[in-house]
This record gives C-alpha cells, sequence and structure tokens, in this order.
C-alpha cells in the first residue's frame, strides 16, 4: 500500500472522531473551534476525496453510515498513535532517550511500585516507565496490539503461553484470591466460602467488565452462581470503606488486600475448600530495546515480591 496515495488529513480523522460523539454538525463545530460551514465543507472535501458518503442527515441530526464508522475504527487508532508519538518526542527533547510502556491492570497492589521504580530509574536513568492501566482491554491484547511494550498481569496458571519468537513471558510471585468481609459479617469466622454464599450477599466490585482469569472466570462461573446484587464503586478504598461498614462483601488479591489486613475490622476468608491461587506474570516483546530493561526490571520486581 502506498500511504502517499492517502486522500484524507488528520482534520479530517479529528473531524470524523468529533462527529461521533455529536449529534449535530452544529455541535461538532463548536467542539472543534470552527464554524459550522467550515466543518460542513470538510465533511462535503472528506467525501469528495474517498467518492462515498460518510454521513447522512435526518432533521438535524446527523449519522454515520458504514463507510463512516469504517473511517472511524482507523481515525482513532491513526490520532491514539499521534499523539503516543508527540509524547515520546517530547521526552526525548528532556532528555529523555525511550520511553517503555508498562500495562497493570486496575486490581494489582501498588505498594512495590514507588522502590521499582526508584531502582529501574539508578541502571536506566535515559528510560521513562510510564504505567498505564487497560482496564477495559484483555491483559495481553495492548501488548498484541503494541500499545505497550509491557504488561503486568494475573493468570490462574504458573506459566503463561504466548508465542516465544515474539514474547517472553516471566513469573513473578504466586498470589491468592480471597473474600473481603467485615468482622461484623456473618460468614466472616468461616473456614472459606464457596460460590453459593455470596447468592444472597451484595457482591461490590470496581468493575462490571469480565476479567480474564479472576473471580468471575475462575469461582463464580464454574458454579453457575451470580451475587443477587452487584454493586460498582470505582475506588478501591471505597470498596473497603463499604465492606467495613458491613454494607456488601468483596474479593481482592491477598497482595492487594496487605496494606489494609492490620485493620481490625476487617477479615479474610479462603475461597474454596483449597483456596483460588493466582500468578503474576511480567510479559514483553522480545524486541532488542525492550529486552534489556525488562529484565531489570523483572529482577526489581521479584526482589519487591520476596
Amino acid at each position: 500500500m502506498d500511504i502517499s496515495k492517502s486522500q484524507l488529513t488528520i482534520s479530517h480523522l479529528k473531524m470524523i472522531c468529533q462527529l461521533e460523539t455529536c449529534e449535530t454538525v452544529k455541535e461538532a463545530a463548536q467542539a472543534l473551534f470552527i464554524t459550522q460551514p467550515a466543518l460542513t465543507n470538510r465533511i462535503r472535501e472528506a467525501e469528495k476525496r474517498l467518492n462515498t458518503q460518510l454521513f447522512y442527515r435526518r432533521g438535524r441530526r446527523i449519522y454515520m453510515s458504514n463507510a463512516g464508522k469504517r473511517l472511524l475504527v482507523s481515525a482513532k487508532k491513526i490520532l491514539q498513535e499521534l499523539a503516543r508519538a508527540e509524547h515520546d518526542i517530547s521526552r526525548l527533547t528532556h532528555g529523555v532517550e525511550q520511553v517503555l510502556r508498562m500495562s497493570m491492570p486496575h486490581y494489582a497492589s501498588f505498594a512495590w511500585l514507588p522502590e521499582v521504580l526508584k531502582g529501574f530509574a539508578l541502571v536506566y536513568p535515559q528510560i521513562e516507565l510510564e504505567i498505564t492501566s487497560q482496564q477495559p482491554v484483555k491483559p495481553l491484547q495492548a501488548l498484541y496490539n503494541h500499545d505497550v511494550d509491557l504488561a503486568i498481569l494475573s493468570s490462574s496458571k504458573d506459566s503463561l503461553e504466548v508465542d516465544a519468537e515474539q514474547y517472553v513471558s516471566k513469573l513473578i510471585t504466586q498470589d491468592e484470591l480471597v473474600a473481603c468481609l467485615s468482622i461484623k459479617h456473618e460468614k466472616s469466622r468461616q473456614a472459606f466460602l464457596s460460590p453459593e454464599d455470596f447468592t444472597d450477599q451484595t457482591y461490590v466490585t470496581n468493575s462490571t467488565v469480565v476479567e480474564t482469569e479472576r473471580e468471575y472466570e475462575l469461582f463464580f462461573k464454574p458454579a453457575g452462581v451470580i451475587p443477587s446484587k452487584v454493586l460498582q464503586v470505582g475506588f478501591n478504598d471505597a470498596i473497603l470503606a463499604l465492606v467495613q461498614a458491613n454494607v456488601g462483601v468483596s474479593i481482592f488479591s491477598k497482595r492487594q488486600l496487605s496494606r489494609y489486613l492490620p485493620d481490625s475490622s476487617l477479615a479474610t476468608c479462603q475461597l474454596g475448600p483449597d483456596g483460588l491461587p493466582v500468578y503474576w506474570h511480567l510479559v514483553y516483546r522480545k524486541h532488542e530495546y525492550i529486552i534489556e530493561p525488562a529484565e531489570q526490571l523483572f529482577l526489581l520486581l521479584c526482589q519487591q515480591h520476596k
């Protein structure tokens, strides 16, 4: 494909992304800080260059055609990559020679993060390690899409199956998923909780999106059980405050709870008679500029998770 034959400009891509979130041309024009006639002309110009209709109108409202929806997918990717490139270049001008992006799930423990970042900066002061959360994305998908260079994720297995020609996977540590309850909860002194113990409970969670190899897939789904009420709260501290007040119960990893467990108002309970172990892994792209710093990062992570 000859990219020199591209018909559209960045302005056209920004236009279609903005029109996705707006109901009228006027509203989109205001968001783009241009006049309504200017945006209308930009739409016509894009449609003329592509020789296809990108939008159609019903009254004042504007709708995207199938061609427009297809262009929207690529426009988002292009603009995201451009933003990342601009971000990286701005760092390069301030003495940073390389930016490595690492994805971490929102349910990870972050107590180790300061020491790992300090240790990494001592060895690689010219590399900026950027931490990002890919909550709505399957843990490895961002890595496969090259949105990130490294990923930390949990799994029910102590080894991950990845394409060994393109990726490296290393086990950091073992962990365990446990129920978190108020000490006032009637089930807080049980030896373990079964999925059925949650059927009459309010389950407090920070995401209702089913996440790979977490409590839904590993605990609830095999038993065909869903808690009677699910309360979504976006912050772990808020979840724990509700649990402390005996409003509901939740599930965390032991490492995630480590800094809260000294609190005498919280109790943990094993999931199932054998417990529910999970394993934390570091996965990274097998690229010449990633391998060496990734190995150093792995060593630092292992030291903090002893």
